[in-house]
Parts: structure tokens; sequence; C-alpha cells
């Protein structure tokens, strides 16, 4: 069985906010159908659970609609993620997961809201579910998994948390609708092409083939000079790629 853990970043419960108290619905005909539904002694019990289901899938339509206003109040009111990373190899900013915490956190629990990640491990895989919560039950979510990080000398546990983390952001970002720095420059315009690395999905798609290929990352690192797989230039995401499944075609065939 997979491990699995939780990881919230509100650290108290948002406080009462009236824009998202739940709605009170006086007089609703449908709670009065159900009402009259359940104290007639003659209706089958198929005919109740069906007014319960009806009953359900409104008060859901409810929370979504909660959900989806206080999601745009608080995206609204979001600020510019911090970068305080450092890409070498581009010489530029990118927002960190902890720039990812510190500025969504407010806006989010000021309108009831909580960003958190379920996280497990699935043999050599890491995977993460980002998902955001609205105080009122309904939540939307995001998922990505990829392969422990084999590069450099760290450890099974260190390269563990170094895939966690870099899902944890990624998928943070994606849920969220917010730019960590990796896509454009400042100015809006994508990096030059002899400049620019590979995308998040290219490096999930490389550590997978790795993976497969029962290669060490630290190989493919050497090969094309590099410190990092993230730092793999976009030019060369097909070369390797190409060599990574020449190596996996030939694994299948030993």
């Amino acid at each position: 069985m997979a491990d699995t853990a939780v990881t919230t970043i509100d650290a108290a419960p948002p406080a009462p906010n009236p824009m998202h108290e739940p709605v009170a619905l006086p007089g609703d005909p449908m709670m009065a159908l159900i009402e009259k539904v359940i104290m007639s002694p003659d209706l089958p019990m198929d005919r109740i659970q069906a007014a319960m289901d009806i009953r359900e899938r409104q008060m859901d339509k409810v929370s979504e609609q909660q959900f989806n206003a206080a999601f745009a109040a608080a995206m609204a009111e979001m600020p510019n993620v911090a970068r305080s990373g450092t890409n070498k190899h581009l010489q530029r900013s990118y927002s960190t997961l902890d720039d990812l915490i510190r500025a969504s956190r407010a806006p989010l629990a000021k309108h009831g809201l909580s960003l958190n990640w379920q996280t497990g491990i699935d043999g050599d895989n890491i995977w993460v579910k980002a998902i955001v919560r609205h105080s009122e039950g309904h939540s939307i979510s995001t998922e990505q998994r990829a392969p422990r990080d084999k590069s450099g000398s760290m450890n099974l546990l260190q390269g563990g948390g170094s895939t966690e983390t870099y899902l944890k952001r990624y998928t943070g970002f994606a849920l969220l609708g917010l730019a960590s720095g990796d896509e454009t420059d400042d100015d809006g315009q994508k990096v030059n092409a002899d400049r620019a690395v590979i995308t998040e999905d290219q490096y999930i798609t490389l550590q997978q083939m790795i993976d497969q290929a029962g290669i060490r990352e630290q190989a493919v690192l050497d090969a094309e000079k590099i410190m990092t797989l993230t730092d793999l230039p976009a030019s060369k995401f097909d070369h390797v790629r190409k060599m990574l499944q020449v190596n996996i075609d030939r694994k299948a065939h030993t």
C-alpha cells in the first residue's frame, strides 16, 4: 500500500466571513417535499432515496457556487508571487514553493479557502496531489507524479524530498493559475531559444523514461554536462528522449 501524507499551509482555521455563511433556505420547496415524502408511510424506500439524492445534488451545486465566488475573490486579491529562487543556467529568478505559500495563504484564508497537498510513494515514484478546499465543502485538485530524483549524490530520502518539493510547486502554481517565473521573462516574452530549458512536463517525461531505462540520472547529467536535469536545454530534449527510448527498447529485449 502506498504511503500517504498531507501538508496543509493554513496555520489556523480562517475567521468567519459573512460572505461565506451557509445560505439559509426558509421555505425551501425541495426540503418540504423531502419531509413530506419521509412522513408518508405509503411511499417505497426507492422514492425516498431518490428524493434525498436530489437534495444532495442541490446542496453540492450550492457549495460549488460558493466555492467559485470565493475563489474568484481570492484570486482578485492575490499579490504577485515573489521570485527568491535563481536559475543559474538562465541567470534569472523564479518563484519557489515557499514564495507560493507566503503569497497565497492570506487571500485564500480570507475567503474560506486553503491550499494543501497529499503526497505518497508508489514504488520508485513520488506522487503529489494539490487541493484547494472551501469551508463549505467543495474542492478542486490536480495530481502529478514523477520518479525519485537520483541526480548528484543525493540518497533515497533526499531524492524523494527533492521530487516532492518540485511537484508541490508545480501543482500548486498550476491549480491556482499563477506564474512561477519558469514560463516567461518579466516582460511576458519567451526566453531566447538558445537559453531555454525543458519545461516541467518534459522534466517529468525524462524522469519517467530514465526510470524505465533502468539507468542512473547522473549518467544523463554527465553526458549532457549539466548539474541537474532541469538545466537541460530545451533544444536537447528530443535527442535525450530518443537516446533514452533506445535504452528502454534494449532493456525490453534482454
